[in-house]
Parts: C-alpha cells; structure tokens; sequence
C-alpha cells in the first residue's frame, strides 16, 4: 500500500534476492502517490518505477487510475479496487455521546473526520457552517488527524465559538459515527473519502463537494447530497436542507448504509483482492 516508500522498498529489496527467492510485488495506490507527489519532479520518477516493476497495481477508485496514467503517464493495467470498511461496535451509546459532546435533541450533530490537511479544505469547511440558518441547529464535531490549532482563530472570527468541538487523534471513531445525524466535507479533491464510508455505514449520510473519486462513493440525492462548486453558499444550502428535513436525512442515511454494506464492505473487497494475488502468483 502507497508507492512511496513501500513499493519502491519492495522493489529494492526484491532486487537484492536470487531469482528463486523473489516474491511478487502488488503496489495499491493511494491519493498522495499520484495527487501530492505524482508531479514532485523527485519523487514522479521514483512512483513511475514502482509501477513498472510491480507484478500487478490497484487503485482505490476510477478517478485515482486515470489521475495516475494522466500525471505518471503509467500506461500499464491498472486494477480498481474500492476501500472497504470494517466497524468495530460502539463503545458507548448514541445518546450517552451526544450527552458528553453537549449536543442537544433540537441540534444535528455535524461530523467531519480527516487530517486536516490543506487539500481537505477546512476554511471552506467553516465558511459554510457560518452560512448555515439558524445558527442553533447544529454542532459540528471534528475529529482531527492533526493539530486544529491552525483553525482556532477561524473558529472565533466566523462567530462559530460553542458550535465547533474539536476530538484530535480518537482511536473510538465508531462512537461518533453513531451518534452524528449527517457528515460534511470539502475536499479540493479525493481519491475515494473513506470518512465519508465511515459514516454510510452508521447510516450518516454526507453534504460533499462532487470531487475526485466521491461520485464512486455517494449516489447523489440518494445516499448523500454532492455540491458541484466550491461556493458555501451552495454547500450551506445542502447541509440546511437535510437539517430541516429529518425524515428525507434518515432516509438517505439508511439508503448509504445500505450502500456501504452492498458495496464496500470486507466481505465484498477482500475477496477481490485475495483472488488479484492469487492470480499474480500463477
């Protein structure tokens, strides 16, 4: 998993074994092999080797397979394979949550879960929030792979003190998941959003720009709501709607759930990854 460093480790090691003693070498590609580093005139080169010499390569989504032969200019076969997850059960009840969060009955409770990193887009992420009418109906809980402090300051001048709850580095994401009513995310691009699939599974559908591999993920209108432009106006009229609309939110959370169990859970990607490697090694 990922090109740099793994695959290109791979490679060197395979290369510094006799023949008999050389194992075959799958590479999955991930956003940042081909989004972040795909271009890097360092690293482009050291990605493109790793694919060439590998036995066989994945991809997480449609869009990140063309983005890959578009950049890299990699013309080999590259297979698509989506994300899978697999909850664990809840810890704590979805009320005992929202009791600890402080997110009243009358309040949705907003969720947004990622890094943190720019391409994530968390100034557009507050700037819809702020948009959003009336100002008391929500919560929005981050759960942050990274430091927010960078956003604290953004927090206080958008006047969305009290509606922002910061949770950095939670193991327990299940106990969020379960007790938020819908998930909201921003991103410039992604490869596929396995946050967005974190929360189908808890019947939590999401507000998402139609960005990168997100159209794979989310059936629009049906298990979620995508937003064709950058503009949180547009984003803060899609995230009302399903606010006001508890029946139509619950609806297409159940419809995502479904979605997610179809379609991207273990028991239907893994197989298909166990019979690529079985395939690979003849």
């Amino acid at each position: 998993h990922y090109a740099v460093p793994h695959a290109t480790a791979a490679i060197l090691a395979r290369s510094m074994l006799p023949p008999e003693l050389q194992p075959r070498v799958v590479t999955t590609l991930h956003g940042t092999d081909t989004t972040l580093l795909g271009d890097d005139p360092g690293y482009g080169p050291a990605i493109h080797h790793a694919l060439t010499c590998s036995d066989a390569v994945t991809a997480v989504s449609a869009y990140l397979k063309a983005e890959t032969q578009r950049v890299l200019g990699f013309n080999g076969p590259i297979e698509v394979i989506h994300n899978f997850f697999a909850p664990r059960p809840p810890r704590r009840s979805r009320e005992k949550v929202r009791r600890e969060l402080g997110v009243a009955d009358n309040e949705a409770m907003i969720i947004h879960s990622s890094n943190l990193r720019p391409v994530k887009r968390i100034d557009l992420l507050l700037e819809t929030l702020a948009r959003v009418r009336p100002r008391d109906a929500f919560k929005l809980i981050v759960l942050a792979g990274g430091s927010f402090e960078p956003f604290v300051k953004d927090v206080e001048r958008l006047g969305l003190n009290g509606r922002v709850i910061i949770r950095e580095n939670v193991n327990e994401i299940e106990d969020y998941l379960q007790a938020a009513d819908l998930g909201l995310f921003t991103s410039e691009t992604e490869s596929f959003c396995l946050s967005i699939l974190e929360a189908m599974y808890f019947g939590c559908p999401s507000v998402a720009r139609r960005a990168g591999g997100i159209p794979e993920v989310v059936e629009d209108k049906v298990s979620g709501l995508l937003v064709p432009s950058d503009n949180p106006d547009d984003l803060a009229r899609a995230v009302e709607g399903l606010i006001r609309e508890p029946k139509r939110r619950i609806e297409m959370g159940q419809a995502a759930q479904r979605r997610a169990r179809e379609r991207f859970s273990a028991e239907v990607i893994v197989p298909r990854y166990e019979a690529l490697y079985r395939r690979v090694c003849g």
